[in-house]
């Protein structure tokens, strides 16, 4: 049967190459519709062919012997046709085609290797992203934009200012306004993928730093990673939630006693619950993993403390100040019931901070009140004793212990710090052994806030998330979370054998209340009432006594109500 099949096949291919040749001097139309007639009649051949292989198939089966049958005449065949050469028009007309088609899948190689090479681009409430196509490199635009009004209710408490002789040493707080308190500009990322970086200017006018951030942090793996830059000491909990993320509009008074920002080298890592995947996290903090570790060498700044934008601090700017005033620190952070299957006890997190320095003759931060950011503790002020025309300086031993937690669950949030900050007063001109030299200031702060987020979304460490965004046409409103706070700063009263009483308060107590409308991920306005109660500082002597801290006089009550309207991509 295949001596059948192939000269079929032989006679059917001479046929249409026959056919080709006839059709020698048509025109495009003509020679197109022949293809289809060929095409058919090969569906055909194959159809035959196939029917022929079943019949070789059934030959191929044992059969029962029979007779011999006489043989067939021989069947004499024909000659086949010769082959005839296609004409140089279809060779022609079919290299055309070749070519045409090697160059669509050329076009379609390049084309698609391109494609690959080219990076992405998403915008969202995260910001703008512009990824590489191997996802190796990213590049992210964000920013912060908050402008605050601050309005002093009633009698407040006086500032301290050298020049108002005539109205007793002080002059009101304030005044009410409307100002910019950040505004900032984030470019951060990554490249060959754990080289992270930020750099975020800040264009506020009030702002002492246009620089806050800017760091490299190599995150080599999760467990071992180097932030080297500028950035947030890992010390006060509430200092390293982020600028946009905190309850209030200002910081308690823990914050107050720890480095703002500084210029160092820290290394940190983080480990994930067994059996768990350990997630990156660049950048001083890291809120997602059961247990992390921070460990750092800086400048040195002082109590609230920041440094200028070249990173050189502004309280010790000399050759000297940067050699002599390293302060190293350290803080471990756990979550211990993470992926415990306890919702109310999952969002549990201890830890405890730590820093000590031996600072040459640095200059000591004033310190502020949390909303008015009305100063109570000043530094520049001296008893008479102490003399006057002299400068307080920190020179010698300096240490912080800084306990702190909170607690997530639900729609329910709380977080407590407390901070021990000590360190060496000299007032130059006093001889080292003086009774108003080398004193040890140790001054204590502590706060407890509480959070209520009413609308059912969830409370966390990075602030809340709308379930349903500000759109009153279809009758949503966004998220609402109402909070409390209580935080207050001690002073050691040892610091008052050289700090003038009567312009500093020994303790500053503020109450505070707060309520923040999430309009969306990215919109916020916020609403803060504070209360702050003084223990003396007020100017004035009561009785005949000498002039310490127990003869004066309280500062008034300082009230202050102010609002936050926040955008932050």
């Amino acid at each position: 049967m295949n001596d059948f099949r192939g000269p079929v096949i032989a006679g059917m291919m001479t046929f249409a190459l026959l056919g080709i040749s006839n059709a020698q001097g048509a025109d495009t139309e003509a020679l197109e519709k022949r293809i289809r007639e060929l095409e058919k009649r090969l569906e055909k051949m194959e159809q035959l062919e196939n029917r022929l292989e079943k019949l070789d198939r059934a030959a191929a089966l044992p059969k029962p012997a029979i007779a011999a049958a006489p043989p067939l005449p021989e069947v004499v065949k024909e000659p086949a046709m010769a082959a005839t050469a296609p004409s140089p028009e279809v060779t022609k007309l079919t290299r055309k085609v070749n070519i045409l088609e090697r160059k669509l899948e050329v076009q379609d190689e390049v084309t698609a290797a391109a494609l690959q090479k080219l990076p992405s681009f998403d915008a969202g409430s995260d910001g703008f992203r512009i990824t590489s196509a191997d996802k190796r490199h990213q590049l992210r635009l964000g920013g912060t934009l908050q402008t605050d009004y601050r309005n002093f209710v009633g009698h407040n408490a006086p500032v301290w200012t050298p020049a108002s002789t005539a109205a007793g040493w002080y002059a009101p707080a304030g005044p009410d306004s409307v100002f910019l308190r950040q505004t900032r500009i984030i470019l951060d990322g990554y490249l060959f993928n754990n080289i992270y970086f930020k750099i975020m200017p800040d264009f506020a006018a009030g702002s002492s730093d246009i620089l806050p951030d800017a760091y490299i942090d190599y995150v080599y793996h999760p467990a071992a990673a180097l932030l080297v830059g500028k950035f947030k000491p890992s010390i006060s909990l509430e200092r390293l939630q982020g600028d946009a993320d905190t309850v209030f509009l200002e910081r308690g008074f823990p914050s107050s006693l720890a480095p703002n920002r500084d210029a160092g080298i820290q290394f940190h890592g983080a480990f994930a619950k067994p059996g768990y995947k350990t997630e990156t996290a660049a950048g001083a903090i890291d809120s997602k993993n059961a247990l992390t570790y921070q460990i750092g060498i800086s400048d040195g700044t002082g109590d609230n403390g920041n440094p200028n934008y070249s990173g050189i601090p502004i309280n010790n700017n000399t050759a000297a100040g940067l050699a002599n005033n390293k302060e190293f620190d350290g803080r471990i952070f756990a979550q211990p019931f993470q992926h415990s299957g306890y919702p109310w006890l999952e969002g549990i997190g201890i830890g405890v901070a730590g820093s000590f320095s031996n600072p040459h003759h640095q200059a000591i931060n004033a310190q502020k009140t949390l909303l008015g950011q009305s100063q109570f503790l000043d530094y520049t002020s001296l008893t008479g004793q102490a003399g006057t025309g002299r400068t307080i300086t920190a020179n010698g031993p300096s240490h912080r212990i800084y306990p702190q937690a909170y607690w997530y669950a639900g729609q329910y949030g709380l977080m407590g710090e407390y901070v021990l900050s000590s360190q060496t007063l000299a007032v130059s001109g006093q001889a080292a052994n003086s009774n108003y030299n080398n004193i040890s200031q140790t001054n204590r702060a502590a706060q407890v806030q509480v959070s209520y987020v009413v609308t059912g979304e969830d409370n966390s460490f990075t602030g809340v998330k709308p379930m349903r965004i500000f759109d009153p046409l279809k009758g949503t409103w966004g998220a609402l979370q109402l909070a409390a706070r209580w935080s207050d700063l001690i002073v050691d009263r040892s610091s008052f054998r050289v700090l003038d009483p009567t312009k500093s308060a020994s303790k500053a107590t503020a109450w505070t209340l707060g309520a923040n409308w999430f309009l969306n991920r990215n919109a916020l306005i916020r609403f803060d009432y504070e209360d702050v109660s003084f223990v003396g500082g007020a100017g004035t002597v009561t009785g005949t006594g000498a002039r310490s801290v127990y003869h004066v006089a309280n500062r008034p009550t300082e009230r202050v109500i102010s609002t936050r309207f926040q955008i932050s991509f």
